[in-house]
């Protein structure tokens, strides 16, 4: 036997080979030319998304989307035909998954399953996808109600309770005919994406209110006894209390049906803004006080600290509605009325800190003798520039700050240099006489601070009880004490005093300098200046010397400053003391001075 095949059987075999390539080749070339469209015929809702591109495809599904939103779907209900627009009840379509699933088409499983539904496709009928939407079922539910109420000759009602003006109003429930919400609502809502708008007939039937006359009359007497009397909203602790009279609470009051569960329930709740625009016109007398934050400062410790500020409380605003309504529901018409945190004090906390107050930076005491006027002057002025801020970058002069010194502000003659005498006391210049030594202990305080000299000038007349040439007097309208604030915080000036000592402190932050102060040997030395002083109670061709003087010298004064960072500098002042006049006194009148002629004759009678 012959295991030979014949030639025809292999010449058939040869060309079903050859047909079943030319499909295989035909199906790659269809798979790589469409690599990125929707393969074959797939459509959706009537439009026709085959062969298009993902871009292509959404914007046929979001034309679609706009066609269905904007056009009415008729719905017959008694005989009258009403529109629902789908846009109203916010249709929304999911365009991505619908082009998501026009292309998953024909590319679901491996190589062969999607060869045989390439090759069915030829013979099958189009794809129709599925469409994916959402809208709002309350509004539709919402909108059928109206109609029913529109449509229907003998609607039922459901019974209601409501606020007119300050009136409760209620009307009973009553049975009729209605149209079937859960079935019109399923009808619509499949009709939204029905592209041929074909009319949805709404079915009817009769309907029993589901509220009794006892539901309304009990809604109506919960309503009543809401607005029985007016309502009192205290906060014990604070001893502040609001009457909300029954008007106010009418007016607020609002009342509606919830068809939601399978009861309807009236529901009651007071209208926030008209109760709080009420307790609101009392704010200033409920509102406590703020308490400013305070900076204090241990003049016998130098410990700086701050007390906080304490902001105004003030009735919180989202809790008075509650408080209301628990007051109207209590039998004794009360309840509590929550405060919270409200308006922050002038000078907070914050306000506070900014200050930088750290530490003491510079202080300096003189003493003097107990028990005189000049000590009065001097812890007078000391007294009015306690607590003096200089805030960073300003100027602080002692004259503006204190102003002139007077009888008025009780400030007493004492001894000042006036000419180059120290003298008293019958010169409106000794008004005030000895604050010089405040101006001097302050001088130094701010000098060892590292604040900047801006104007100080020495005494004419060097007194020991002040450090030589690092001293200062004060005048009016000068000479004048001033210093600039160079540091980055605010600098504030204490002072304190004893029967026999003054003390200038200044706190602040001058970020950690160290001052030293220098003087020079004393140089340049000038003699004893005279002067001839007129004098009413020296007798006719008498004298008398009233000073003996002092001589006169230099001296160099210097500050040496220390940076954290080791960095030094140094400043220098140059002040020459003049000394004091040596003070003759005559006669007011020059022709009966010594030596006039009027003289030498009372000498040779």
């Amino acid at each position: 036997m012959s295991n030979r095949i014949p030639r025809s059987v292999l010449t058939a075999l040869a060309a079903t080979g050859a047909v079943i390539a030319l499909v295989a080749i035909v199906f790659a070339v269809d798979r790589i030319t469409d690599g990125g469209e929707v393969l074959g015929d797939v459509e959706v809702a009537g439009v026709e998304l085959g062969g298009l591109s993902e871009r292509q495809a959404l914007e046929e599904v979001r034309a679609l989307e706009d066609r269905l939103r904007d056009t009415p779907i008729p719905a017959l209900v008694g005989g009258h035909v009403f529109e629902l627009t789908p846009a109203e009840i916010g249709l929304d379509l999911d365009e991505e998954a619908i082009v998501g699933q026009a292309l998953a088409v024909g590319r679901d499983g491996n190589i062969a399953a999607e060869f045989a539904w390439w090759a069915g496709s030829f013979l099958d009928d189009p794809v129709s996808l599925d469409v994916p939407y959402t809208f709002d079922e309350a509004a539709l539910a919402d909108l059928v109600a109206t109609w029913e109420v529109e449509g229907i000759a003998a609607p039922p009602f459901p019974g209601d309770v409501w606020m007119d003006g300050r009136e409760v109003r209620f009307r009973y429930p009553n049975a009729g005919t209605g149209i079937d919400a859960d079935g019109a609502i399923a009808a619509l809502g499949a009709a939204l994406v029905d592209p041929v708008r074909t009319p949805v007939e709404l079915q009817t039937r009769f309907l029993e209110p589901r509220l009794t006359n006892a539901d309304v009359d009990a809604a109506v007497a919960a309503a009543q006894a809401l607005l029985a009397d007016d309502i009192v909203l205290r906060a014990e602790d604070l001893d502040r209390e609001v009457v909300v009279p029954q008007e106010v609470l009418a007016d607020s009051l609002v009342v509606r049906r919830d068809d939601g569960g399978e009861v309807p329930e009236f529901r009651f709740r007071f209208r926030t803004t008209d109760i709080l625009d009420y307790v609101n016109g009392f704010a200033p007398y409920l509102e406590t006080e703020a308490v400013d934050a305070e900076l204090i400062i241990d003049v016998e410790t130098d410990e700086v600290h701050i007390e906080p500020s304490i902001p105004a409380n003030a009735p919180d605003p989202g809790r008075i509605t509650n408080a209301a309504w628990r007051a109207a529901n209590d039998p004794n018409r009360t309840a509590e009325l929550t405060y919270r945190e409200g308006r922050e004090s002038d000078f907070s906390t914050a306000d506070a800190e900014a200050l930088g107050v750290k530490e003491l930076i510079g202080e300096f005491t003189t003493f003097h003798a107990c028990c005189e006027n000049r000590v009065t002057n001097i812890q007078l002025i000391a007294s009015a520039t306690d607590g003096a801020i200089v805030y960073p970058g300003e100027t602080w002069n002692l004259n503006d700050h204190v102003g002139q010194r007077t009888r008025e502000k009780g400030y007493l003659p004492a001894g000042a240099i006036i000419g180059g005498e120290l003298y008293c006391c019958d010169d409106a210049i000794n008004i005030g006489g000895g604050t010089s030594q405040w101006t001097t202990t302050l001088y130094n305080a701010f000098f060892f601070a590292g604040l900047e000299d801006v104007d100080h000038t020495p005494h004419s007349i060097y007194f020991s009880r002040y450090p030589e040439g690092r001293e200062a007097t004060l005048g009016w309208p000068a000479p004048n004490l001033a210093f600039r604030n160079n540091t980055d915080h605010v600098v504030i000036i204490k002072s304190t005093f004893t029967d026999t000592s003054i003390t200038a402190k200044i706190y602040g932050d001058n970020g950690g300098i160290e001052v030293e102060a220098g003087l020079s040997d004393r140089y340049n030395y000038t003699g004893i200046r005279s002067v001839t002083r007129p004098d009413p109670d020296v007798a006719d061709c008498d004298s008398y010397v009233s000073s003996g003087g002092s001589g006169g010298w230099s001296v160099d004064i210097y500050r040496y400053i220390t940076y954290p960072d080791g960095t030094e500098t140094t400043e220098e002042w140059t002040w020459h003391y003049s000394g004091a006049f040596k003070v003759t006194r005559v006669p007011v009148d020059p022709k009966k001075r010594p030596g006039s002629t009027f003289c030498k004759n009372q000498n040779n009678p």
